[in-house]
């Protein structure tokens, strides 16, 4: 039996990946996964049914002294566990995961989820991440991207070979049968939700100060936050701002949660501002179940919405701009709401649908292996 192993930077992410672990369990791999043992969903992966070894991996770190010590960390790892290919999620697995395969020959696969904030602006950081890329991705065998534009700016800066494969996806696509379809009923109060990181490079100063003019011309809207702080992160929104906010009467923030379902189906809309995504699953999600998005014209955000047909398109970056697509939102008759919603959700049945995905990997996995004897 073949043994494929999933790394990434946290259990928690990882676990974002369950679809495709599934998948190739489904097709008679065994699948073993590489993770910081986080205490908590590293032990829900173990229970789920699949072997997790624990690696320490400081996602934040910018030390080259710790980055190569990561490097010998995966080798080690790769050593002792001996898997026939490697699934690899998130920038620092995709990396110093990638280098040490390649001394052990074992095919690669490198999911890039979004390319981070290195390469939204040209300066030294950018030059040093760039080398970086072209370095481990030298030997990789395939790049899936979430979005065209990524695959785009790293084949423009030679990141990407001609021998390896680069393969666009749709996202991690999502799970119609879990994200299903349910008709908003009209209401007087208007519900907004966020889910995602509480960090800055999200929009969410944007979008607070967007709520604000909302809130002031529609005292009956509601915004409800919904994710984990990021403390070590170099936009980081700390506890004591969003309890300002919270203190305010401006919005409501319920931390991190299991049922991001529930939260979206009984909002009136899911709204994600982010500067760059890869491609942003919740936004996939609500358009599923039938939610009308408001997101804005970013990298991998603009991937997901029809502006005026499946939601409403706001300009990065702008409040204002944001604040009028919420309340277009909000004016918009009911009826037509409910269109918009159902046209999300046939656009995720048409374009999104997470066995194409699924179908995609394992296309990908077979095609390597088969290479390999």
């Amino acid at each position: 039996m073949k043994k494929i192993l999933f790394i990434d930077n946290t259990a928690h992410h990882l676990l974002g990946q369950l679809h495709l672990m599934n998948g190739f369990k489904a097709h008679g791999f065994n699948v073993e996964c590489l993770v910081p043992d986080d205490g908590d969903y590293f032990v829900k992966i173990n229970e789920l049914g699949f072997k997790c070894h624990s690696i320490q991996l400081d996602g934040k770190s910018r030390s080259i002294f710790k980055n190569h010590a990561l490097i010998r960390k995966y080798n080690h790892e790769f050593f002792k566990i001996k898997p026939s290919l490697i699934c690899s999620f998130t920038i620092k697995p995709n990396l110093y995961g990638a280098m040490a395969a390649r001394s052990h020959k074992i095919p690669f696969i490198a999911g890039v989820t979004g390319l981070g904030t290195a390469f939204m602006k040209k300066n030294l950081l950018n030059s040093i991440v760039v080398r970086l890329y072209q370095f481990a991705f030298k030997d990789v065998n395939c790049v899936f991207f979430q979005n065209n534009d990524d695959r785009q700016t790293l084949e423009h800066k030679k990141i990407i070979h001609k021998r390896t494969l680069s393969i666009a996806l749709p996202g991690d696509g999502v799970d119609l049968q879990k994200f299903q379809y349910v008709e908003k009923l009209q209401t007087q109060n208007y519900q907004f939700v966020y889910a995602g990181r509480i960090i800055a490079d999200k929009g969410i100063y944007e979008l607070i100060e967007a709520f604000r003019v909302v809130k002031s011309k529609y005292a009956n809207s509601k915004l409800i936050l919904i994710g984990n702080y990021f403390p070590g992160n170099h936009s980081a929104i700390y506890e004591s701002e969003v309890n300002q906010w919270v203190d305010e009467g401006l919005i409501e923030y319920h931390g991190m949660v299991d049922n991001v379902e529930e939260y979206i189906t009984n909002s009136d809309s899911v709204v994600l501002a982010s500067y760059r995504e890869g491609l942003p699953r919740v936004l996939l999600e609500a358009s599923s179940i039938g939610r009308v998005i408001i997101t804005v014209d970013s990298i991998g955000c603009k991937d997901v919405v029809e502006d005026g047909v499946t939601g409403y398109m706001a300009k990065v970056k702008d409040v204002d701009s944001l604040a009028q697509a919420m309340i277009k939102f909000i004016e918009l008759p009911h009826d037509e709401k409910v269109k918009m919603g159902k046209a999300g959700r046939l656009k995720m049945e048409r374009e999104f649908d997470q066995k194409i995905v699924i179908n995609k990997y394992l296309e990908v996995a077979n095609q390597l292996l088969h290479a390999k004897e």
